[in-house]
């Protein structure tokens, strides 16, 4: 029995473009995480986290996030934003929990 398949057909540029943003996305991606640890290692082996801290006890009216702006700008980053989010909350399944109850030994 022979099977009838759709030819291939070659993609466009405009889908090889998509599909190279999306390659250079995945990228960055896998970079940030490959280093993340090294990155983590070096900060903690620096003062930067004494320094962060005496900064929040000296001015102890700012918040975490705008002393990490401020950190930013001085070190010459340019186009960064800090922001913190609320924690997400975890969905409920709609189904109801039975309670546990003792078994008495008696």
């Amino acid at each position: 029995m022979a099977t009838t398949r759709k030819p291939r057909t070659p993609k466009t540029s405009e889908q090889l473009k998509e599909e190279l943003e999306l390659a250079r996305k995945k990228l960055e991606d896998l970079e940030r995480r490959a280093y993340a640890e090294e990155l983590t290692e070096a900060i903690k082996a620096t003062n930067i986290v004494s320094e962060f801290e005496k900064l929040k006890a000296k001015v102890q009216k700012v918040s975490d996030t705008a002393i990490l702006e401020a950190i930013a700008v001085a070190a010459g980053l340019k186009r960064i934003t800090v922001s913190q989010a609320a924690p997400t909350k975890r969905k409920s399944s709609g189904k109801t929990r039975k309670k546990a109850t003792k078994a008495s030994n008696g």
